[in-house]
């Protein structure tokens, strides 16, 4: 399955006692680890290719590929850690059932019962080379397992489409192949990342490919088959050690334990062919990973046929160009911008050059380069790597997505509508999302001065009503949702309700729901309430996971529980609210105003312009895979003076983060019954399907059944969402202030963080016709620091540890009689 260190048998010729060699435990002495500060590209390529690696002082560079196996990380990682700590008792064992990569290893067998709970996913686990302690005498005795995670497979149906995976940056191409003929259809051999328990003694020296019969054999100061090695955080450091210059085909000698040395940096570059070893890791840290990519040069692909198993070599994939990428191509002895607009199977490249008609056929991949610009140009991008823009198709501004900046100032962005890509798009061509909202006023008048002008943006975000049907349409709206409680927004959020508060519990959702998820999904054994228990189904399970996001301003509630559909209705299991309105108080301090369209989808004209409006709860609705309904509830209703008026005072907002998704919530018509269920409740219930709606928080609603998945799949596969946005009139802040609520109520000794998000009263200045106001600048450049940044890598949680169960069961039963 994997290429890595299954290419050959490891020769080992062991000293008898290695306990006063450089690389133990506690580290090289400083003379012996290269920090690499200052390191020039012409040192850089002399120390891969002579001694067989070089550090990366400033980190793994751009590429797209880096990027997917973090993500890759970031949503499995958890997971297999769980499935590991859950299978300790088995770390030594081989696996003698089967006869796949790293089988005979210590961790065999539980690297294939991880494989198997991960099927489907493209991601394999095998054990690697062990570790060994220091002083073992005996060869064949190892301390303890290590783990290879491949998500080759997954990497292989994610570039399908493009029939390539991108290149590396120029400057990593200049150091990696110096040698042009080795830039020529390079290979991904590998990807994914290690898994190391915490205690581990060094790993056994090794190559990773080798030669052991003396065929093509590397050429001496060339390589051919190298290895990258990063961490994710930027405080951690690699500490693999290496044997500069050990290209013995895998035959080790003790002299070579003596000559290792640590390539400590954020990110390093390795010979495949050299020998090296993991690093010890630090008792307690937990179990840690270090990713990795391998490639092949162009020149090295045909020989590594001869030195794998040819069912390995089928996980592999070409690195090129895709068809559309922006490049520089060498014509005429100087580089010109172009696009690539075909790639035959021979390898070869065919390009237009940029603002011209002319075409150059049979490019090689060595005379094409990613964009460069100008050497002396200062480049300022205005957009980061996830910023939803407007960008430019055949005139016409559409709605796109930041994919790649490049050097000469040019974008790639993938388009909202059909997810394809454009390259090379100039600065001109991109500009901030700008979606129209309606304001009945400024549309009345533009009918009364040119009635030829009928078509117009209406609250359903389609232009083909007349002006004046579409606030008559507005006002329909308003009464269903007073009446019955509901509206359904057939075509998802309308264009015209654009506003920088639903950009941000976007954002938040794609960065943290996985991991939200894992955490919840490794509580499973302390999602039911213990006996005699008052509390809901996940609530001690939410409260954990609050306190290891808290410093990232999300919170996990435990709303209304899952339950049987028939009497008596007897709970079933938990679903959670992914609160993020804390994080949202630090990014806006004031919200910027409500769109015209969906202030006056909620309230009249008149109604909306007095007072203040609030968002009391931002985030996002989670029910695990088969859970039952949610208890039927109604969130907040007014009581006392406060009852029920003509207005809709709590309008929540519910949204599916993709278009091709439907809310599938279930209401009762016209339930505002100040919370009080019946068995006409139910039988009354009705099941709203839509890409969004608006419901009435007064009205009684529940959370529809989710689908089952099967036993044996992983998290977050199954979780449903739902975004949403919970907002307060100025008459609800009223009753609010007025502790005149029920089902939710101000309460100031709550535990629970109530505190509204205040939303700017100013009207929006219409520069454009239909144009939204936009945030504040600090909080804009919140919401792009959001859409390039990563989900937190969290410390592993005790309860995953031997004996870690019981103690957090322990602490649920003191947590749950506390509260």
């Amino acid at each position: 399955y994997c290429l890595v260190s299954e290419v050959a048998c490891v020769v080992q010729t062991l000293p008898t006692y290695r306990g006063m060699c450089g690389g133990t435990a506690d580290g090289l002495a400083p003379s012996a680890c290269f920090q690499g500060v200052g390191i020039n590209a012409t040192t850089a390529r002399e120390q891969l290719h002579q001694k067989g690696w070089t550090i990366l002082p400033d980190g793994m560079p751009e590429w797209e590929l880096r990027r997917f196996v973090e993500r890759m990380f970031r949503r499995h990682n958890g997971r297999l850690i769980q499935l590991l700590t859950e299978q300790k008792a088995n770390w030594s064992k081989t696996d003698d059932a089967e006869s796949g990569p790293g089988c005979y290893r210590p961790g065999g067998l539980v690297a294939r019962l991880a494989s198997q709970s991960m099927d489907a996913t493209g991601i394999f686990v095998y054990a690697a080379h062990p570790s060994q302690a220091e002083d073992e005498e005996d060869g064949d005795h190892f301390s303890g397992p290590r783990w290879y995670v491949s998500c080759m497979e997954a990497a292989m149906r994610h570039y399908k489409p493009l029939g390539v995976a991108p290149l590396p940056p120029n400057n990593l191409r200049d150091i990696l192949w110096p040698n042009k003929e080795d830039q020529c259809r390079p290979w991904l051999t590998e990807a994914g990342w290690t898994i190391v328990p915490d205690g581990s003694d060094p790993q056994v020296l090794h190559a990773d490919i080798c030669s052991p019969d003396g065929y093509n054999l590397r050429e001496h100061n060339r390589g051919r088959y190298q290895h990258f090695a990063w961490k994710l955080r930027p405080s951690e450091l690699c500490t693999t050690q290496v044997v500069s210059g050990a290209f013995t085909e895998g035959e080790v000698a003790w002299a070579h334990y003596k000559q290792c040395t640590i390539a400590q940096g954020r990110a390093f570059i390795f010979d495949s062919e050299m020998l090296h070893r993991g690093g010890p890791t630090a008792p307690g840290c937990g179990l840690s990973s270090t990713l990795t990519l391998q490639i092949c040069s162009g020149s090295g692909w045909p020989h590594l046929k001869d030195k794998v198993d040819s069912g390995l070599m089928w996980y592999t994939q070409p690195l090129g160009w895709a068809v559309g990428d922006a490049v520089d191509a060498w014509v005429d002895d100087s580089w010109c911008p172009a696009f690539v607009e075909s790639r035959p199977k021979r390898g070869l490249y065919n390009v237009k050059l940029e603002g011209k008609e002319h075409r150059v056929q049979g490019m090689k991949d060595a005379e094409l380069r990613h964009r460069q610009g100008c050497a002396d140009a200062v480049v300022n991008h205005v957009f980061a790597v996830g910023s939803a823009v407007d960008a430019q198709f055949e005139g016409a501004w559409c709605a796109a997505k930041v994919t790649k900046l490049n050097a000469d100032g040019t974008y790639r962005v993938t388009w909202q509508e059909d997810r394809t890509c454009t390259d090379g798009l100039p600065a001109s061509a991109v500009r901030r999302r700008k979606r129209k909202r309606l304001d009945a006023s400024s549309i009345i008048s533009t009918v009364s001065n040119d009635r030829c002008k009928r078509r117009c943006i209406t609250s359903e975000g389609i232009g083909c009503a007349d002006a004046v049907e579409s606030v008559e349409r507005l006002a329909v709206q308003r009464t269903l949702l007073r009446s019955q409680g509901w509206i359904e927004l057939a075509s998802g959020l309308p264009k015209s309700w654009s506003w920088p508060v639903f950009e941000f519990v976007e954002a938040c959702h794609d960065m943290f729901n996985d991991l939200v998820i894992s955490e919840l999904d490794s509580l499973r054994h302390v999602w039911v309430p213990c006996e005699n228990s008052l509390s809901r189904y996940g609530a001690f399970a939410a409260a954990k996971v609050s306190e290891r996001l808290c410093p990232y301003g999300i919170a996990v509630y435990s709303p209304g529980e899952s339950q049987e559909e028939c009497s008596p209705y007897q709970s079933t299991g938990p679903r959670w609210y992914v609160s993020v309105t804390a994080k949202a108080l630090e990014c806006f301090g004031v919200a910027p105003p409500l769109p015209a369209a969906l202030r006056h989808t909620i309230l009249s004209p008149s109604a909306a312009s007095e007072g203040e409006f609030r968002a009391r709860g931002l985030g996002w609705a989670l029910a695990p895979p088969g859970s039952d309904p949610q208890a039927i509830h109604a969130d907040i209703w007014g009581i006392g003076k406060h009852e029920k008026t003509d207005e809709t005072r709590w309008p929540h907002i519910l949204w599916k983060r993709s278009a091709s998704q439907f809310c599938t919530t279930q209401i009762v018509p016209g339930g505002f019954t100040l919370g009080a269920i019946s068995e006409d409740s139910f039988s009354s219930i009705r099941q709203v399907r839509a890409p969004a709606i608006v419901v009435d928080s007064e009205v009684l609603h529940r959370g529809a059944r989710t689908p089952p998945v099967g036993a044996d799949s992983c998290a977050p596969l199954g979780w449903v969402s739902t975004l949403s946005i919970e907002l307060c009139s100025p008459s609800g802040w009223q009753a609010w202030e007025e502790f005149s609520t029920g089902g939710t109520t101000k309460d100031p000794t709550c535990s629970l963080d109530w505190t509204m998000l205040r939303i700017n009263t100013k009207p929006a200045p219409l520069q454009a016709p239909g144009e939204c106001m936009a945030a504040s600048p600090d909080a804009l450049k919140s919401l792009a620091a959001l859409h390039t940044a990563v989900a937190p890598i969290l410390p592993t949680p005790f309860w995953v540890a031997e004996g870690g169960k019981e103690r957090l069961c322990t602490e649920q039963k003191r947590w749950e009689h506390a509260m």
